[in-house]
């Protein structure tokens, strides 16, 4: 009897331990549960952090850019130097071209031309777009939604979708790594979900300290600053757009002597949405009636040249065909 009694008692105890460890796994579960919700992010939360990320941290990104059945391959060093940008970038395939920008300058290096340096404040680099982009702003034009994750370049990352609100912009998918919130892919794509061009980074690499290669860099003397004339800017544009899609703005509104129009004035028009940027060139070029349209798309850019009035309008931007067609249209002269 007392063995009995010993045994009925040593498996009521094995019983109680096992609900009591079923029990703190549940608690553990649902803990973790709690917490994860606690950490997701939106999808803007997810797009600033990226952006930050960007401006702030030293990496090397070798990447492929896909535009229209044509792959380039390319590579990206990023550093901060006393709270400064510093970009390197260059072509990895063909004949040298590269650049640096640094300290609100941008110098070109291009195989057989005489490198050069311009004045720009700019960011001009692979995902400097969607990186310096306004996104509570860009609430007007578009909507963010978190797709899911996904693997790129052997990290696992989040993907946001940006949908356009109207027909008169293009949609983008970015992938950002879960790890370094640093973009790993960018898909633009128009209404049809087709993609027009594709940004894929192949590698990344992350490090606390300034790449060896960018401090050298700091330090060289840069090619001849290039000015431009001050005669390429003459006065105000004689034409002004009477209609912008949602959340684009003139930004720029001059005029300008160019070869290709023999040096003749050329009203030029800049608008920006904070990711595209759209050039309006209005002359008075006379053409034939076989030239008066002419639509050239490659990838998600488009030069679309109509004639109106006597004068030939040029759009050129990352925007779908309607949008230029529409531009061309609300074009008129100043009074």
């Amino acid at each position: 009897m007392k063995l009995l009694l010993y045994f009925k008692t040593l498996i009521t105890c094995v019983l109680i331990l096992m609900a009591s460890a079923a029990f703190s796994v549940q608690a553990t579960e649902a803990s973790n549960d709690q917490t994860e919700k606690k950490d997701e992010l939106t999808a803007i939360e997810y797009l600033q952090l990226m952006q930050k990320s960007y401006k702030n941290l030293n990496y090397e990104i070798l990447y492929l850019n896909n535009l229209k059945n044509t792959v380039e391959p390319k590579q990206l060093l990023h550093g901060v130097i006393n709270q400064e940008e510093i970009v390197y970038f260059r072509y990895l395939n063909g004949a040298m071209r590269e650049s640096l920008q640094y300290l609100q300058k941008i110098s070109y290096f291009e195989q057989g031309s005489q490198p050069y340096t311009l004045q720009s404040t700019r960011n001009q680099s692979v995902f400097a777009n969607i990186a310096n982009f306004d996104y509570d702003q860009g609430l007007v034009s578009y909507e963010y939604i978190i797709l899911g994750k996904g693997r790129i370049a052997g990290k696992t990352a989040m993907a946001i979708r940006m949908i356009s609100k109207d027909q008169y912009r293009y949609s983008y998918i970015v992938w950002i790594d879960l790890d370094t919130h640093l973009p790993l892919r960018l898909d633009t794509i128009n209404n049809e979900n087709i993609i027009l061009d594709q940004i894929m980074v192949v590698s990344l690499k992350v490090s606390e300290q300034l790449n060896p290669w960018l401090e050298s860099l700091s330090n060289q003397k840069l090619p001849e600053l290039f000015h431009l004339t001050q005669s390429s800017n003459l006065q105000a544009s004689l034409w002004k757009v009477d209609w912008l899609p949602a959340g684009f703005k003139v930004v720029k509104d001059d005029q300008h002597k160019l070869v290709m129009y023999e040096n003749e004035p050329v009203s030029y028009i800049m608008l920006n949405d904070g990711i595209v940027s759209v050039s309006i060139y209005i002359s008075t070029k006379k053409t034939t009636s076989e030239q008066q349209q002419n639509i050239i798309q490659r990838g998600a850019t488009v030069l679309y040249t109509d004639q109106k009035d006597n004068f030939e309008i040029n759009v050129i931007g990352e925007i779908p065909v309607a949008t230029a067609k529409r531009l061309i249209e609300s074009i008129s002269m100043v009074e």
